[in-house]
């Protein structure tokens, strides 16, 4: 019986322990018996590439667990820079001379309104080998001008293999319609929300001894005033840029290339004059002005070595009410250059960092984040606007999510008002999310009274319906029009009034 024939790659982290595993492989698969099993090994990389019988594979793979391999950890340290118009151009015939490549002018990205479409990308990667100090002197240097602006300066360290990500990230409101009065009754303005900011995942993997092959996912949402005429909403813009590098530890590599307009309302007028009401029109006048930015983004990594890692203190921090990411961020410039910043370890709770660095520095930053991470400095506001769900069912699910400082109150229009830490918003927003989705399908129902007249019991079901719902008498019967969650409100409040019937 022939056998059959599969084939498999394993990644063994270092490239010391590759002939002892070469050697145990060999008598696994028992090469020179038959001869049919090959192996290849890659000193560079570390792998191993097998093709053997399957049964032969999954005895490697049990063999594999019990090698004594070790999981290296890397640093990432990276900047997210935008640059004038002017400045690109300097910072582009800089950059040709520090790596010697023609460095193009990337094309304009278009933004699009709430389908956020990305723009025209044209985005260029360059390595440096040489040259670093110089690149962060040119780039110092526009930042003290104002021609460059830091929007995040993140350092990071994660596992090889696993994500390392950075988010600077908020939710804009934008407004959906104004408020209107038909007759009597005033309907409120509606807003809706979207998150914009900066967000950059980095997946290092160590291939070798100091060679890592990164895939970098950097992306910038932004938002801009309306353009034409009409009813006026925000256009929103995603700029996204991957990208798959292997570079040494320590080298420094450079995403750039997109140029994209801005248009801003800027406006002129006499002192006092202008700010006079009626005629203070007539003392100002307004302008538009276009500008050219460009995203510019260096990523660094860096392989941790054992001693490194030995002479650290480490710290995890938990947050009630803050971000982790958002803590991260802000400690970020208070590390060493040796130390590192986790964000979210396996081994933590939820919405932790972990901190490596020295003694005094992990205690300073102990100091900093018992302030900036109490729900003084957490506490945020928002209103959300439901329309599937009904307001009075989902605060009770919520208020699990709120902490003991927190507060959730029920608005006008189906809304809900709630107060806490921007942890437990991120929460909400989540669950609210979920739950608006779930909501959104509607069903009918149909509930046969036998005890009660279905006149006597109908405003207390309304209250339970959602913006959406509906609810009719038809021969003293209920048919209820809702989302899945709203009948089985309802359902219950039923057998609450002890109404015997059933329901189809």
């Amino acid at each position: 019986m022939k056998a059959v024939i599969a084939e498999g790659v394993m990644s063994i982290g270092k490239v010391v322990p590759v002939l002892t595993i070469f050697a145990v492989l060999f008598l696994l698969l028992g090469i020179g018996a038959g001869g049919q099993p090959s192996m290849s090994v890659d000193m560079a990389t570390g792998r191993i590439t097998i093709r053997a019988s399957r049964w032969q594979i999954d005895e490697v793979e049990k063999a594999k667990a019990e090698f004594p391999l070790e999981t290296r950890q890397i640093q990432i340290k990276a900047r997210l820079l935008e640059l004038s118009e002017s400045a690109t151009r300097e910072f582009g015939i800089n950059l040709e001379r520090l790596t010697g490549v023609m460095v193009p002018l990337g094309k304009v990205g278009e933004g699009t309104g709430m389908e956020l479409d990305g723009g025209a990308l044209q985005y260029t990667f360059y390595s440096l080998t040489a040259g670093k100090e110089k690149l962060e002197a040119i780039l110092d240097a526009l930042i003290s001008t104002g021609e460059a602006e830091v929007l995040s300066a993140p350092q990071v360290s994660t596992l090889s293999g696993q994500v390392a990500g950075i988010y600077v990230v908020q939710d804009v409101p934008y407004l959906i319609s104004e408020e209107t009065k038909i007759g009597e009754e005033v309907i409120p303005a509606k807003y809706g929300y979207v998150t914009v900011g900066v967000v950059l995942q980095v997946l290092p993997d160590i291939v070798g001894e100091d060679l890592v092959q990164m895939s970098v996912f950097p992306m910038v949402s932004r938002f801009g005033p309306s353009e034409g005429f009409g009813y006026k909403q925000p256009t929103f813009y995603r700029e996204i840029a991957p990208t798959n590098i292997t570079v040494r530890s320590g080298e420094t590599i450079v995403i750039g290339g997109l140029m994209r307009e801005k248009k801003e309302e800027s406006i002129a007028g006499l002192p006092i004059l202008s700010q006079l009401p009626v005629i203070g029109n007539l003392f100002k006048k307004s302008r538009k002005v276009t500008s050219k930015t460009n995203l510019v983004v260096t990523v660094e990594p860096h392989i941790i070595t054992p001693r490194e890692i030995k002479g650290r203190s480490k710290r995890v921090f938990t947050f009630t009410y803050a971000m982790a990411e958002d803590m991260a961020r802000q400690i970020g410039g208070m590390l060493s250059p040796e130390g590192v910043i986790e964000i979210n370890p396996k081994e933590a709770p939820p919405n932790s960092i972990l901190v490596r660095d020295n003694d005094d520095r992990v205690k300073v930053i102990q100091e900093v984040l018992n302030g900036i991470g109490s729900f003084v400095e957490q506490r945020r506001q928002r209103l959300f606007s439901l329309q599937f769900s009904s307001a009075q069912p989902t605060r009770e699910i919520l208020e699990s999510l709120i902490s003991k400082k927190g507060s959730i109150e029920i608005k006008e229009e189906n809304s809900l008002l709630v107060e806490d830490g921007a942890y437990q918003l991120w929460q909400i927003e989540r669950a609210i999310s979920s739950l608006e989705k779930l909501n959104q399908v509607a069903q009918i129902k149909k509930f046969y009274l036998k005890n009660m007249q279905a006149s006597s019991i109908v405003s207390s079901l309304e209250e339970l319906l959602s913006p959406q719902g509906s609810v009719e008498i038809v021969d003293n019967n209920l048919i209820v029009k809702d989302n899945n969650w709203v009948i089985e409100q309802i359902r219950k409040k039923i057998e609450e009034l002890d109404i015997s019937g059933n329901s189809s």
